[in-house]
C-alpha cells in the first residue's frame, strides 16, 4: 500500500467528492465494490458509489479502461468520482443487511441505483499494485438498492449454487464470457462455491485466486497441445509498463522476470533496477510468487489465452520492465492482465536461434541484458539444447 506521503499533490487535487457530497444522497454503483484486508479477519467492505446521473459504468470496468486506451490520470480521475461506502465487518458476516446489499448489487450487468446514508466522509488514499485507486471514503450507516439488478442466468445458478466449488465457479463463468473484472468482484463477496466456506475475501487476495484459478484451468488444457517450433518475442506497451513474452520450443515452464527501474512507482529513490523473479516448472508452482505476487498470475493468464487459441504450448519467459513512466500512484494489476491478453500475437517476432533472440532482447530493453543473468529458463533451454546436439 502506497503512503499519503508518497503520493503526488495532483492525485489529491482530483478527489473532491469527500468535501462536497452530503450525508444521504442518491446515486449510482458501476456496480463494483471493495473488501480490505487490514485487521483482517475484521476487515472493511463496502460499494463503489457515484453521487451522479453520469455514465458510471466505466468506473470499475479495466477490460473497458483498456479498450478506450485510458492514461494514468485518466485513471485517477474516473476513480476521484467513485465513493466507497463501507462498513466493518468479520469475513462471515454474510448476513449482514449492508453486505447483503452490497452483494446483490456486485452480480450486475449494469449499473445499479442506490441509496446511500453515511456517518462521515473523508479523503482516505488506497492505492496499491493490485487495485485501483480509491480516495473518497464514507463510513456508512445505510445502503439500499433500489433499481432491479440485471444479470446472466449463469450468475444467477452459480450464486445459488450452495454445492459447486470455487474453482468450478469461476471456471464456469469465464467460459460463459462473464469479464474477468466481474468474476473477481463476485469472488471478494462471497458468493461462489461451496456455502459452507463462502467468506468476504480482501480484493487484493480476490483479484489474483481469480486469475490464477482461471490461468490452472487454461494450463491444463495448454498442456496437451504441441509445442511452438520457433522461438517467438511478443511485445507490448502500456502505462510505462514494457512486456517482453518469449515463447520457446518446450513443454509448458513459465518465469516472470521483474525489472523495476529507478524512478517507477515501487523503486523511486533507488539507484538501479530492482529484479525479481519466480518460475513454474513442468510439475507447477508449490506455494504462491512471493516475489512477483499477482503480476505472475495476471501475465499468466494472458500468456495461456493466446497459447490456447493457437493451440500450441511452449516454455515461456515474461519479462515486465517497469519504466520511470509508471509512476505514483500506482494502478492495480489488471494493467498488466490486459496488456498481455489484449498484446500477444500482434507484434511479434520470431527468430531461428536462441542468440538471436537475446541479442534483439537485449537490445530493446532498457535495462539491456540484466534479466539475463537472472534467467532459470533460458539456463536450461542452454542446457537442454546442448545435451540434443551432444
Amino acid at each position: 500500500m502506497v503512503r499519503f506521503s508518497e503520493l503526488p499533490p495532483e492525485f489529491w487535487r482530483e478527489f473532491k467528492l469527500w468535501r462536497i457530497v452530503r450525508n444521504e444522497f442518491s446515486g449510482l454503483s458501476p456496480p463494483g465494490n471493495f473488501v480490505g484486508s487490514f485487521n483482517y479477519p475484521y476487515i472493511n467492505v463496502g460499494a463503489l458509489v457515484n453521487n451522479d446521473s453520469e455514465d458510471v459504468t466505466i468506473l470499475d470496468n479495466p477490460e473497458e479502461w483498456f479498450r478506450r486506451g485510458l492514461t494514468q490520470w485518466d485513471i485517477v480521475r474516473l476513480r476521484s468520482r467513485v465513493i466507497l461506502t463501507r462498513t466493518r465487518a468479520s469475513i462471515k458476516s454474510l448476513n449482514n443487511p449492508i453486505i447483503s446489499r452490497v452483494q446483490e448489487l456486485s452480480i450486475g450487468r449494469n449499473s445499479v441505483d442506490v441509496e446511500v446514508r453515511l456517518k462521515k466522509l473523508m479523503l482516505r488514499a488506497l492505492a496499491d499494485d493490485y487495485h485501483a485507486p480509491l480516495g473518497n471514503i464514507g463510513e456508512v450507516k445505510d445502503l439500499r438498492i433500489t433499481s432491479n439488478v440485471s444479470t446472466e442466468r449463469v450468475v444467477e445458478r452459480l450464486i445459488n449454487d450452495h454445492d459447486v466449488d470455487t474453482r468450478t465457479a469461476v471456471t464456469e463463468l469465464y467460459r460463459s464470457s462473464i469479464p474477468v473484472s466481474r468474476i473477481q468482484r463476485m469472488f471478494a463477496v462471497g458468493l461462489l462455491g461451496d456455502g459452507r466456506f463462502r467468506r468476504l475475501v480482501p480484493t487484493r487476495w480476490s483479484i489474483t485466486a481469480v486469475d490464477s484459478i482461471i490461468s490452472d484451468y487454461l494450463r491444463n488444457k495448454v498442456v496437451d497441445h504441441g509445442e511452438v517450433e520457433q522461438i517467438e518475442v511478443h511485445k507490448m506497451e502500456y502505462m510505462g509498463n514494457r512486456y517482453f513474452v518469449i515463447l520457446m520450443p518446450g513443454p509448458w515452464r513459465y518465469e516472470l522476470i521483474e525489472l523495476k527501474m529507478p524512478g517507477s512507482v515501487w523503486n523511486r529513490d533507488g539507484n538501479s533496477p530492482r529484479v525479481f523473479t519466480d518460475y513454474e516448472s513442468v510439475r507447477d508452482m508449490k506455494g504462491y510468487a512471493e516475489s512477483t505476487g499477482g503480476a505472475f498470475y495476471a501475465i499468466r493468464l494472458g500468456i495461456l489465452e493466446y497459447l490456447n487459441k493457437i493451440n500450441m504450448q511452449a516454455s515461456v519467459i515474461a519479462i515486465r520492465e517497469v519504466t520511470p513512466d509508471y509512476r505514483v500512484p500506482p494502478l492495480g494489476i489488471w494493467q498488466a492482465r490486459e496488456a498481455v491478453r489484449n498484446g500477444m500475437g500482434v507484434n511479434a517476432r520470431r527468430f531461428s536461434s536462441a542468440n538471436e533472440m537475446i541479442n534483439y532482447v537485449n537490445n530493446a530493453l532498457l535495462t539491456g541484458s540484466l534479466w539475463l543473468g537472472h534467467s532459470r529458463l533460458i539456463r536450461e533451454f542452454r542446457n537442454n539444447l546442448v545435451r540434443f546436439l551432444t
